[in-house]
C-alpha cells in the first residue's frame, strides 16, 4: 500500500493570509513609530510652554510682556494641536491593532483547520495501514490453513 501525502487544499489562502497578517504587523509597527515621534514632539512643545510661562527677568516695558503673552498663547495653540495629531494617531494606532488581530485570528482558523485536516488524514492512514496489515495477516492465515488441510488430506 502506497502511503498518501497530506496535502492542504487551502495552503494558497493560508499564504494569503500570513501575507496579510505580516503587512498588517509591518502597518502597526509604523503606527506606532509616528506615535512616537508625535508624542516626543508633544512632550517638545509642553516643555517649551512650561519655559515660557516662566517670568522674564528682562520683561521691561508692555510692548515686551505683549510679546511675551503672544508667544505663550502661539505655544498653548501649538501644544493643543500637537495633543489633537497624538489623539488622532492613538486612533490609527488602536485601528491598526484591530486590522493586526483580525488577520491573526484569520490566520488561525485556518491554521487550527489544517491541524484537522492533518490529524483526519492521518487517521484515515493509520486505518488504511491496519486494514492491509489485517489483510495481509488474513491471507498469511488462510494460506497456512490451506496447506494444513492439503497435508491433512
Amino acid at each position: 500500500m502506497t502511503k498518501r501525502r497530506f496535502q492542504f487544499k487551502l495552503e494558497p489562502v493560508r499564504t494569503l493570509r500570513e501575507n496579510a497578517e505580516l503587512n498588517a504587523m509591518k502597518e502597526l509597527a509604523g503606527e506606532l513609530e509616528r506615535a512616537a515621534r508625535l508624542r516626543q514632539e508633544l512632550d517638545a512643545v509642553a516643555g517649551r510652554l512650561a519655559d515660557a510661562r516662566l517670568p522674564l527677568a528682562d520683561v521691561t516695558t508692555g510692548t515686551d510682556l505683549a510679546f511675551q503673552q503672544a508667544y505663550l498663547e502661539r505655544v498653548e495653540r501649538e501644544l493643543d494641536e500637537a495633543r489633537r495629531r497624538t489623539a488622532i494617531q492613538d486612533g490609527h494606532v488602536e485601528h491598526s491593532r484591530i486590522r493586526l488581530a483580525a488577520a491573526v485570528r484569520a490566520r488561525q482558523t485556518l491554521d487550527r483547520l489544517e491541524e484537522r485536516r492533518r490529524s483526519a488524514h492521518e487517521l484515515e492512514q493509520r486505518r488504511l495501514e491496519r486494514a492491509a496489515a489485517d489483510e495481509i495477516s488474513l491471507t498469511s492465515h488462510r494460506t497456512s490453513m490451506d496447506r494444513s488441510s492439503e497435508h491433512a488430506a
